[in-house]
């Protein structure tokens, strides 16, 4: 059973000396950092045999770090689970994803609850895997045949999600609390460096794409997610963080190597072009670390 994953950060310069449990005198003043979402909350990187694990190193990590230097402390709690789609988030389901208050959402909705007054910082980075999931196979693998089918259902489902995961978290939170939204990228881009068609790519009429189409056509479909998520989150006056604006998602330019720029971006921040832990959808370290970037910079003073 999935539980809070506490993660004490180090606290101001005056209570440097002091532990960073319930048991201190300044517990009371301790403010909290709450992170919420998929594989990219909880830093999952891929290890050298290519299974997916969560790491220490993601960008809420490093965005814990920073806030740890604001007086009087803060204590990172992070509810993220690797694979959460908007759908298990709001309702529960996805595999090793288990809370026992039901999902992810609810679970965040009652650590706020409790800790009215002291929440400094959340952040959120879900919807990405609506999309990811329609290109995967069986095993989990990714692939070129697109479930195009399962790319409109999931639209649908985050144009239906995307507004209560914001109204809920927001009500939960109060209008004091920042939060920060991240939009997702498109690892799928990497698609643009096959040479050749290896299989047939599944369309409504059946016709052959090129890799390069492909992506283009998971391109058109992110864009269509991000933008309802930027609805849902302006809606409530949540601070969005523009992750697909970092990796320059919509330029095609080309570099003087003659790789997109886009493409590019995708594969220097993720693993997608590793092609010995890869491919992998998620954030290298230096991908973790231009995101975390993003968050501060957005951030409220």
């Amino acid at each position: 059973m999935r539980r809070f994953a506490w993660i004490c950060t180090a606290a101001a310069v005056a209570l440097l000396a002091a532990s960073c449990s319930s048991e201190d005198n300044n517990a009371a003043e301790m403010q909290y950092y709450l992170s919420l979402g998929d594989g990219l909350t909880v830093g999952a990187q891929p290890d050298d045999s290519g299974d997916v694990l969560e790491t220490a190193t993601g960008y809420t990590n490093l965005v814990a770090s920073a806030l740890s230097k604001e007086p009087p402390g803060v204590q990172h709690v992070n509810l993220g689970c690797i694979g959460e789609t908007t759908i298990t988030f709001l309702s529960g389901g996805a595999e090793a994803c288990e809370y026992d208050e039901g999902s992810q959402l609810d679970a965040a909705v009652e650590f706020l609850e409790q800790h009215k007054g002291k929440v400094r910082l959340i952040t959120i980075s879900i919807g990405g895997e609506n999309l990811f999931s329609c290109a995967r196979d069986e095993d989990g693998a990714l692939t070129t045949d697109i479930d195009r089918e399962c790319v409109s259902e999931n639209l649908q489902k985050v144009s239906e999600d995307a507004p209560i995961i914001a109204q809920r978290l927001r009500e939960a939170a109060g209008d004091d609390v920042e939060i920060i939204a991240l939009t997702a990228y498109n690892p799928l881009l990497a698609m643009y460096l096959q040479e050749e068609v290896t299989e047939v790519v599944a369309t409504e009429d059946d016709d052959e794409r090129t890799y390069q189409d492909t992506a283009n056509y998971t391109n058109g479909m992110l864009a269509a997610i991000n933008g309802t998520l930027n609805d849902a989150y302006n809606a409530e006056n949540i601070t969005v963080a523009n992750v697909a604006t970092l990796f320059d998602v919509d330029n095609f330019e080309e570099n003087d190597d003659g790789t997109p720029a886009n493409v590019h971006n995708v594969c220097q921040y993720t693993w997608m072009c590793d092609t010995e832990r890869g491919p992998d959808i998620h954030l290298n370290q230096e991908g973790a670390q231009e995101v975390a970037t993003l968050v501060q910079d957005v951030m409220r003073e």
